[in-house]
């Protein structure tokens, strides 16, 4: 019988299968090269879901600016196949935004479906006049749409000083 997930900071012995997750997550191993180039770098981080102490979920934290100001890049965030539909992203999720509190970011900025993250704080980049530097672009077969692009802001005084061109890691490409 499975337990309920716990969500902790990602350890270094974590690492393989945060990265197995998100290959399995996805499919391939293009955001499993993604964690590997931006985890070890300043201000980036990770969680991991786990459950009966092993690893079901992950997600990655790393740096990424609007203009000037630095902020968190969301993602990628993998959930085991075969554990997707329980809550564990939103887990995941609601816990990456409370650490990133903690550490005194003023924000966190993703790409992903708007319906999805809307329940989770996260509101379209537009309402701040900022926009998605992939827009247009595709991903295996998918196009990037505007309103993707999506930020939750760690503290009502961060919204003025969020002004100028997005931009992720290089990794993200």
């Amino acid at each position: 019988m499975s337990g309920d997930p716990v969500v902790r900071p990602e350890t270094p012995e974590d690492r393989p299968a945060s990265l197995e997750i998100e290959r399995a997550a996805f499919g391939g191993p293009l955001e499993a090269a993604i964690v590997e180039a931006v985890s070890d770098d300043a201000g980036a981080f990770a969680l991991v879901a786990t459950i009966d102490g092993s690893v079901v979920g992950h997600v990655q934290l790393s740096r990424a600016w609007i203009g000037e100001e630095p902020v968190l890049a969301l993602g990628p965030i993998g959930v085991a196949p075969d554990r997707q539909r329980r809550g564990i992203g939103s887990a995941l999720v609601s816990a990456a935004l409370e650490e990133a509190t903690r550490r005194g970011e003023r924000a966190v900025i993703l790409l992903g479906d708007p319906e999805y993250y809307g329940r989770l704080g996260f509101v379209p980049g537009s309402r701040y006049g900022l926009s998605n530097p992939y827009a247009g672009r595709t991903e295996d077969g998918f196009t990037i749409e505007e309103e993707d692009f999506q930020l939750a802001v760690l503290g009502e005084e961060t919204a003025a000083s969020l002004t100028g061109e997005v931009r992720w890691h290089p990794a993200f490409g």
